[in-house]
């Protein structure tokens, strides 16, 4: 062997040592990844010609950009950004009556109120029939102009928002009135068509929920029921006064028959038409309102009607 060679050895061997020192071992049988044929010659090695030397690889560039002590690479794949995360619930600055392409709307009750029927809501897109649940199910609030929002959760309304600008007046059937004790619906025996009836047992009461339009002063007419003295009715309006109002029909003590009569307030302790307010006219803003009526004389009581014309008398 001349020098060369024997120079060569001695690198060899060094070299070899360091691989056996720091490379990654191989199980016995042959490298993750190779497969034998059936004389057991190894298809993805590659042969060593001489088994006596070490055989020295250069590393593949097409695999990652690890080191040589096999160590995995950190730069193999680029990192996965993400958007934002998406969002199914709440929230909007649009209004809740209104269609848009984003999720949620301007007020969580009824945000909360409608993605509980439909999820799509608050996932997609407020679209029509989102609307709809909201304005129909969900007591949405169909801001005025003029109405500002501070901050979230309050609003301020600047004049006139909300106001009447128009005459209205409408009816409600007993059948629209909500019963409980002793109060029950049933038909006059007079032509007086649906009534609300007592059958002087239970107690109880009968409720209106008239949706108000507008922000104005309302006037209550009911049929009353006149039986000569047993005329009147204990009242409340939105749960007031306590204890309640009497709403006399009549304070003529004759009559047996249903009329018109404007609603109004007697307190229990004051005499026969001595009133605390005649008309008794709330002023009320745009929304549900509760009217109740209780049994104190009159045992029936025909249908509503309310307007904002103070000069209005039913016929």
């Amino acid at each position: 062997m001349t020098l060369r060679d024997r120079s060569w050895s001695v690198v060899s061997t060094t070299t070899f040592g360091l691989l056996v020192a720091c490379g990654p071992s191989a199980p016995i049988g042959g490298t993750e990844g190779d497969s034998e044929d059936s004389t057991g010659t190894s298809t993805g090695a590659t042969t060593n010609p001489d088994p006596t030397r070490p055989m020295t690889t250069t590393p593949d560039p097409s695999v990652g950009t690890g080191d040589v002590t096999g160590e995995p690479s950190t730069t193999d794949t680029p990192p996965i950004t993400t958007g934002p995360e998406d969002t199914t619930t709440g929230g909007g600055s649009d209004s809740c009556c209104e269609a848009h392409g984003t999720p949620g709307c301007n007020e969580d009750a009824v945000v909360e109120c409608v993605c509980a029927q439909e999820a799509f809501c608050c996932a997609f897109e407020w679209d029509q029939n989102c609307v709809d649940i909201a304005m129909g199910d969900c007591m949405a609030t169909c801001e005025d102009p003029g109405t500002t929002t501070d901050e979230p959760g309050t609003t301020t309304t600047g004049e006139p928002a909300g106001a009447c600008d128009e005459i209205i007046t409408f009816e409600m059937q007993p059948s629209e009135a909500t019963y409980d004790g002793g109060w029950m619906l049933g038909m006059s025996m007079l032509g007086e068509g649906e009534i609300a009836q007592y059958n002087q047992f239970g107690g109880g009461s009968f409720m209106y929920e008239p949706d108000i339009p507008c922000d104005d002063t309302w006037y209550i007419w009911a049929r009353a029921r006149d039986n000569g003295s047993e005329d009147s009715y204990f009242a409340t309006l939105d749960g007031e006064p306590m204890p309640e109002a009497i709403f006399e029909g009549d304070c003529t003590n004759g009559g047996d028959d249903y009329h018109w009569t404007v609603l109004n307030w007697r307190d229990q302790m004051a005499m026969a038409c001595d009133y605390v307010a005649n008309p008794w006219a709330p002023d009320w803003t745009t929304g549900v309102h509760q009217i109740v009526f209780s049994y104190r004389e009159a045992l029936a009581m025909g249908r509503i009607l309310i307007t904002n014309d103070e000069t209005y008398v039913p016929m």
